[in-house]
């Protein structure tokens, strides 16, 4: 009995196969539901594009010169406000010598000699990189103190350059080492070619590309700050250093410019 039954089980699946796939067939592709038909196919459409303000009529090739294109239903004039500058044009900059005095001298006991990197005058236990960028980056100002500008583009390891302070166990010991080092004084200011002529940069551009560091009026040093902030290309105006920027690298890594250099024997081909 079981054997007569197998044969009639399988022929009748068999058959409802066959008719779901030709039925399948017969009423196509489904499609998903809230699919709808593209401006290209609702071309005639009139209704379809009544109930979607988004949709625009499409036109062929032909009758796109004779077309009027402009903004759609959703589209409406507003006015955008400009956005504002973060100087006043008219605010006059006088600063002061007592106060460019006073920075020299608290930026000169961040360095162990002019042109080094300054020390990190804070602890910096327990954070990174990416923390010390997050306050440096744009001169943040949290508890009163204001955060010192990165004068050079982002480098991804701040004590390879900048030395942390001592942690918290060894801050009362002494550290200092005797030295009869003496760098090279930093300058006071610029040259000019003439009477009124715009100064020229007194120090390298080296890991200084970003001016307002230093001289940029809310980020930059007291008596430091320029009378013109809002200018973007200082260089436009103030050329570099002969000496520091512009000479050769032949000659600017020679013995003899660089004084701090033993006697070296330079070979070249």
């Amino acid at each position: 009995m079981m054997r007569r039954l197998v044969p009639i089980f399988l022929a009748g699946v068999i058959a409802v196969a066959v008719v779901g796939y030709f039925v399948g067939i017969m009423d196509g592709v489904p499609q998903p539901d809230g699919l709808h038909q593209t401006a290209l196919v609702a071309r005639f459409d009139t209704d379809l594009i009544a109930q979607n303000p988004k949709l625009v009529p499409a036109v062929s090739y032909a009758e796109v010169p004779q077309t009027p294109m402009g903004p759609t239903a959703t589209w409406r004039e507003l006015a955008q406000p400009l956005p504002q500058s973060e100087y006043d044009l008219y605010t006059k900059f006088e600063p002061s010598e007592a106060e460019k005095e006073a920075s020299s001298k608290l930026r000169a006991s961040r360095r162990a000699y002019n042109g080094a990197p300054p020390i990190i005058p804070h602890q910096i236990e327990n954070t990174s990189d990416a923390a010390c960028y997050a306050c440096h980056g744009g001169g943040v100002k949290i508890d009163g103190v204001q955060a010192s500008v990165m004068s050079h583009q982002f480098l991804g390891n701040c004590v390879q350059c900048h030395a942390p302070m001592a942690p918290k166990p060894f801050q009362d010991v002494d550290a200092s080492v005797e030295t009869s080092f003496a760098g090279l004084p930093a300058p006071k200011q610029g040259q000019r070619a003439y009477p009124g002529a715009p100064p020229t940069i007194p120090h390298s551009r080296w890991m200084r590309e970003n001016c307002n560091a230093c001289h940029g009026g809310p980020h930059g040093w007291a008596g430091m700050e320029s009378t013109h902030p809002w200018r973007t290309n200082c260089t436009q105006c103030h050329a570099p250093s002969a000496t520091l920027d512009q000479m050769p690298e032949a000659e600017l890594f020679s013995p003899e410019n660089v004084p701090m250099l033993p006697p070296l024997d330079v070979a070249t081909n």
